[in-house]
């Protein structure tokens, strides 16, 4: 056998395209149509190719991603699969080591992200589960705000398509301060959000989105794009209605912009089912529901990360408090990586890390130092979890403060 790694050439495209619709279980069998997805250019794919046949794809965007406020680069990693004929080879191990060498020597983005159909496959390239994604599907007569939380005073008007602008101003000042959202390109917006054309999620079927712009004294604080569908078999046993309302994306600048949008919410009365995906750990649904059980909340693994390059990534991000962090890191993938640091952290910009031989308060692995650089996991619930180890006297509350992040990490888009 012989195994050759580089990216797919132009006369290849139908046959690297041909297999992630195989793996991921929707191909027909037509050429790749570019209004169901955006092309991946030649030159940001990796493939192995074995004994000259193409047996696994792999690409990887250039995206801009919030970190704790920052915004910083990174490599959104796609259109990963691997022929079943060709599976249980370590061929997609020898891509990632060619890519992560790679990103490393050329000094490109020092971080990858990817969303996974199945975690385990990932885990044992170093990557770790980085954000938790939670899904509501609440009857819109069971949205009962706590009398304690304040009346919205503002208004809803329908916007258009007009309106774009407007909605990414609202969108960037909203994730500004967090962490794992994406800056989207034109394709996010109109595929994913907007809903017109592609398929890029389960809210595909149910067609464009509305769009619903809520203002303060005329000033705009928060929307809500949604889409509802009549589903004939979706009737309730007991005969209620056949509608589900799918909001695909929403934003809020202010508490009474949040609780507007579920008060509009509870006007569906055709529909037996809202349901948002992607909502943060943090959102304040269950905190102001008078019955948040009736959320019927799921949560699941989303966002996974992978530190290619310790010594350009943490710098990138703000820390929650200064400190001087010792920690020995192992990575068997990235050998670069590997071995003791010292991170100088600061609120604002100006982190530092560089080599050290002082004794290290901290051991991990780097996929648990990419849950601590997302704010998924603290330092104290990493040791707790097994996933580190600290050193006698190691002032664990000091390591909480400096990787704090302001917001739960959340990614509400796919790539």
């Amino acid at each position: 056998m012989t195994l050759e790694i580089r990216p797919y050439r132009e006369e290849e495209a139908a046959a690297f395209y041909r297999v992630p619709a195989i793996v991921f279980g929707n191909y027909t069998g037509k050429p790749f149509d570019p209004e169901r997805g955006t092309p991946l250019p030649s030159a940001l794919s990796l493939c192995a190719f074995e004994d000259g046949e193409l047996a696994t794809t792999y690409g990887a965007w250039p995206l801009g991603m919030r970190l704790n406020g920052e915004k910083v680069s990174v490599a959104g990693v796609t259109f990963v699969g691997t022929l079943p004929q060709f599976r249980r080879r370590g061929h997609l191990r020898k891509i990632m080591e060619t890519d992560f060498k790679r990103r490393y020597e050329e000094r490109m983005e020092p971080i990858a992200i990817l969303l996974a159909s199945l975690a385990a496959i990932y885990q044992r390239y170093g990557y770790a589960v980085v954000s938790t994604a939670v899904r509501y599907q609440i009857d819109p007569r069971s949205i009962n705000i706590a009398p304690s939380v304040p009346k919205a005073e503002g208004t809803w008007r329908e916007g258009t398509k007009d309106d774009l602008p407007l909605l990414q101003d609202m969108y960037r000042a909203f994730i500004g301060p967090r962490t794992g959202y994406l800056h989207r390109g034109r394709d996010m917006w109109e595929h994913q959000a907007l809903g017109v054309g592609g398929e890029q999620s389960d809210s595909s079927q149910f067609g464009p989105s509305l769009i619903s712009i809520y203002e303060e004294g005329g000033e705009p604080k928060g929307y809500a794009l949604w889409a509802a569908k009549w589903f004939p078999s979706f009737h309730l046993d007991d005969g209620g209605p056949g509608q589900r309302v799918w909001v695909r994306d929403f934003a809020w600048h202010t508490p009474g912009a949040y609780r507007a949008m579920w008060d509009l919410l509870r006007t569906f009365d055709l529909a037996a089912r809202v349901i948002i995906d992607l909502a943060a750990t943090d959102d304040p649904a269950p905190h102001i529901m008078l019955d948040p059980r009736e959320l019927h909340a799921t949560h699941h693994d989303w966002l996974l990360g992978r530190i290619i390059d310790v010594e350009r990534a943490l710098p990138l991000r703000p820390y929650g408090a200064e400190g001087r962090l010792v920690f020995e890191l192992r990575d068997e993938m990235c050998p670069w990586n590997a071995g003791r640091w010292a991170l100088d952290a600061s609120p604002a910009a100006g982190s530092t890390i560089a080599r050290t031989t002082e004794s290290a308060q901290l051991t991990l692995d780097v996929s648990a130092l990419a849950q601590l650089l997302f704010g998924q996991l603290s330092p104290t619930n990493a040791v707790r979890a097994g996933r580190a180890e600290a050193s006698a006297g190691a002032d664990l509350a000091r390591w909480d403060a400096a990787w704090r992040t302001e917001y739960a990490p959340a990614c509400n888009n796919m790539f």
